[in-house]
């Protein structure tokens, strides 16, 4: 089973002091290494390591196993910025470069990277990572730019988990909320009978220690019943198929006889085909500390049932193994559904049944574009090509046109120049940008929008229209 580490980067976080333990196997831990000399500025990315396993009902908790973190470090590819891990789990990056930077996380068994975009000098950023043995995901982000006030941050997602008259957890993140907190939604006064699991809220929070003190609550959503949708390799799997349990991505997923079970081509499948190390796609409801399986998705190994299945399908030819791959999309040819693109070397077939996401924001296959670093999963062929079923747009190139939807939150500016995020995308306006449904000045944290824009060399997106959502 590989090893996962949660990593939560908490802002405000004492500087990391000590170095990184020696004897440590390769790839080795640097010593505590200052911000580069002529690098007096820049961003600033601070973070503490926990172990998984501490619960929802305690995810900021800094008691992590010390052998979990023995020997980590993080850097900042190709900028000379990095920093040890210390005993306590706790580091600092300063001197961050600004634009797109890819962050190494490295150790004992451990060598993945995650790209984080938009960065900016002045910014403070925290980010919550799922870190295996050689991959990287960012599963939150909130960053504030401000050096005035360095304290203050805002967290968007649904809750996780609640203890009432105390604290909410949001994107992994317990936040703790005092009587009298003001809680909206719209123009309505909501209260802790609202701040329910499954609630999507927008937190302000100032930071005292190591905790988040929320000082306003905006809900956003008190839909509990929709749909939460987790991918990823099952780790920690225990139980039976009455009653069972496993970690995705650092949730802890929990089903039962009810869930049901589907293989490739969305044949039936059982409890069975689980495994520790076994790629999978949840469909679930948040429940109180934990997502309740409605639906999984198993990615299973070649059996001969799959290859009576591939003798039949001709028109898609023999296939060998379900595969993933990551790289940069350097070819497109074909028209829509049916297109062959080159990513990282190997060539890759789409068709009508291809999913194509971007941040868990489902888009078309129109929205590939040369240059966007993808992660593709299909079904390999004998000559090596591959067919894809699932296509996610990790990062879009300089210069490319991206859309996306969803929840805006860090509002900042003046208009027509504004800034803010939207799924992790970090969105400026300017005098060009055509707003609809309202305008510029009718925009608020919390609204959910459509944007069209461009990429930035420094990550961000320029937005051409941004459509309030009504």
């Amino acid at each position: 089973m590989k090893r996962f580490i949660w990593l939560a980067f908490v802002l405000g976080a004492a500087a990391c002091g000590g170095s990184a333990s020696s004897g440590v196997a390769t790839p080795t831990a640097p010593s505590a290494v200052p911000a580069p000399a002529g690098v007096s500025s820049g961003a600033t990315v601070q973070g503490t390591v926990t172990a998984p396993g501490s619960g929802a009902s305690a995810p900021s908790s800094l008691a992590s196993s010390s052998a979990a973190v023995q020997g980590l470090a993080v850097e900042v590819v190709g900028a000379g910025v990095s920093a040890p891990v210390d005993a306590a789990g706790r580091f600092t990056l300063r001197g961050v470069p600004s634009g797109t930077v890819r962050l190494r996380f490295f150790g004992p068994g451990v060598d993945a990277t995650a790209s984080l975009a938009g960065v900016n000098t002045t910014d403070t950023i925290t980010i919550v990572v799922v870190v295996s043995a050689a991959a990287a995901t960012i599963v939150s982000e909130s960053r504030n730019g401000a050096p005035a006030s360095p304290s203050v941050v805002e967290v968007e997602g649904r809750i996780e988990a609640v203890q009432p008259q105390e604290w909410i957890v949001v994107n992994g993140r317990r936040i703790l909320v005092p009587a009298g907190t003001p809680m909206r939604e719209g123009d309505r006064i909501r209260d802790w009978s609202d701040l329910k699991p499954g609630v999507r809220v927008h937190v302000k929070a100032r930071v005292e220690g190591q905790d988040l003190v929320a000082t306003f609550i905006e809900v956003q959503n008190t839909d509990t019943g929709l749909p939460v949708t987790l991918n990823g390799l099952v780790e920690r799997l225990t139980g039976t198929a009455a009653a069972f349990e496993f970690m995705v991505n650092g949730r802890l997923v929990r089903g039962d006889a009810a869930t049901a079970f589907f293989g490739d081509g969305d044949r039936a499948d059982s409890f069975a085909s689980l495994a520790n190390g076994r790629r999978v796609e949840v469909k679930g409801q948040q429940r109180d500390g934990f997502v309740y399986a409605v639906r999984i998705h198993v990615n299973r190994p070649d059996d001969d049932e799959d290859e009576e299945d591939e003798d039949e399908d001709d028109d898609r030819g023999p296939q060998q193994e379900s595969a993933s791959i990551h790289g940069t999309l350097t070819e497109i040819g074909g028209s829509v559904p049916n297109l062959t693109l080159r990513v990282g070397g190997t060539l890759v077939r789409t068709s009508a049944a291809t999913e194509v996401k971007r941040r868990g924001d489902r888009q078309g296959l129109e929205a590939l574009r040369v240059g966007q670093s993808l992660h593709v999963v299909g079904d390999r062929r004998a000559d090596g090509s591959l067919d894809a079923r699932k296509i996610e747009i990790d990062d879009d190139a300089a210069g490319g046109e991206v859309e996306i939807e969803g929840a805006l939150g860090g509002l900042s500016g003046t208009c027509p120049a504004v800034r803010f995020g939207v799924n992790g995308f970090q969105i400026v306006t300017n005098g060009a940008t055509e707003f609809e449904n309202g305008g510029c000045s009718a925009l608020k944290n919390g609204d959910k929008v459509k944007v069209e824009g461009v990429r930035q060399a420094n990550g961000t997106i320029l937005a051409t229209e941004v459509e309030r959502k009504r």
